[in-house]
């Protein structure tokens, strides 16, 4: 789906977002008892989705702080990741979508 150059790109992003995560006040989040979901989160999984493709996504056994988390969905990580390609297109104009929804960019 994505050249080799366009999956550097995102494991790139990827890593940039979980080498300097946000402040969990910063940025969007649910919690639900012990459960939390936040925006990074969300935006690395779509990242996986993308430079691993569905199948291997779905094959992935979740990280420690998903598992049995009933907030997260690889369904809805799925759809999002799809919608994305479909209206995007290419790692770049998705990359920089994603980059301007964790800046806070209301029009994103």
């Amino acid at each position: 789906m994505f050249k080799s150059e366009e999956i550097l790109a995102l494991k790139l992003f990827c890593q940039e977002i979980c080498t300097r995560p946000r402040p969990l006040d910063i940025q969007p989040c649910k919690r639900e008892g012990i459960f939390l979901w936040c925006q990074d989160w969300e935006l690395i999984e779509i990242c996986k989705y993308l430079f691993n493709g569905k199948d291997a996504y779905y094959g992935d056994p979740p990280p420690n702080r998903l598992k049995f988390n009933p907030l997260w969905s690889k369904d809805d990580i799925a759809t999002k990741a799809e919608g994305l390609i479909k209206d995007l297109v290419n790692a770049d104009k998705i990359i920089e979508y994603l980059r301007s929804v964790r800046n806070g960019n209301p029009s994103a």
